[in-house]
């Protein structure tokens, strides 16, 4: 990142976490130039980025204040088994999809055990970035059973895989068991979620599956921490933990399983 993309990425943490609170007064230019040890023109131009993308307005005479968050709120209850798109929706914003690929795989390890496939089974990886409202929001690696219907059209996964599962098998994935776990943004992640390098994540791994219990897809979804919140519906206690099929949900801090591709 260049010192102008640093100087940013602080800033805007900064305004997401309240720091700076809306209609608050920024520090001005020069007190900024010394904190980061830079020029003014670089602070000028990183709050120029800012005031562009409607955080932060300069006022004539009186300085520059926070204008907003540019934050999506989104809630996520764990109760229910609902796609990105319905949630999303529900929220009163417009989903989308960027960054859109699609392959067909031999399933790596972990993928096959998670769907119950046999060794060296093909698979169908749509990989793609979720946006509310234009804002990127989540980002997920979704490996399909292949199925009649299902075909490598990146057309055919431009909106919601659950309701496409539903027009594929007539009937709606029914349940699923997601692991939760803590993750950070790197790379190419980090840029298709506009994220600064190491910004925390939530990362689901979960299994898919219809009323029967077949399994039609296993995931791999990283969200953006300050964006989607997850809640728990706490309820009636498990007559035993070891119920659950851990052994269907490896790790997602286990080898990434698309790069173990080949």
């Amino acid at each position: 990142m260049s010192l102008t993309e640093l100087v940013v990425a602080e800033l805007e943490r900064r305004i997401v976490d309240g720091t700076y609170a809306i209609d608050e007064k920024l520090p001005t230019e020069p007190e900024l130039a010394k904190e980061f040890s830079t020029s003014r023109t670089t602070i000028r131009s990183a709050v120029g980025n800012l005031e562009a993308r409607g955080l932060v307005s300069r006022e004539q005479g009186r300085g520059t204040f926070v204008r907003g968050t540019g934050r999506v709120d989104i809630n996520i209850l764990l109760e229910a088994n609902l796609s990105v798109t319905t949630v999303i929706r529900s929220a009163g914003m417009e989903p989308g999809t960027t960054d859109l690929s699609v392959s067909t795989v031999i399933a790596p390890d972990a993928v096959a055990s998670a769907l119950r496939l046999p060794p060296r089974a093909r698979v169908i990886v749509i990989d793609r970035t979720r946006t509310a409202d234009g804002t990127p929001v989540a980002h997920s690696a979704d490996y399909l059973v292949k199925a009649p219907g299902l075909t490598g059209a990146r057309t055919q996964y431009q909106t919601s895989v659950y309701e496409l599962l539903e027009r594929v098998y007539r009937e709606p994935v029914a349940s699923g068991l997601a692991r939760i776990e803590p993750g950070q943004a790197f790379g190419q992640l980090a840029t298709q979620l506009e994220l600064a390098e190491g910004a925390l994540l939530l990362v689901l791994s979960q299994v898919h599956e219809l009323t029967d219990g077949t399994p039609v897809m296993y995931s791999v979804v990283s969200l953006r921490s300050d964006a989607l919140h997850l809640y728990v519906h706490r309820g009636p206690a498990l007559s035993d933990l070891r119920d659950l099929p851990a052994t269907h949900l490896p790790s997602t801090g286990d080898k990434n399983p698309l790069r173990s591709v080949t």
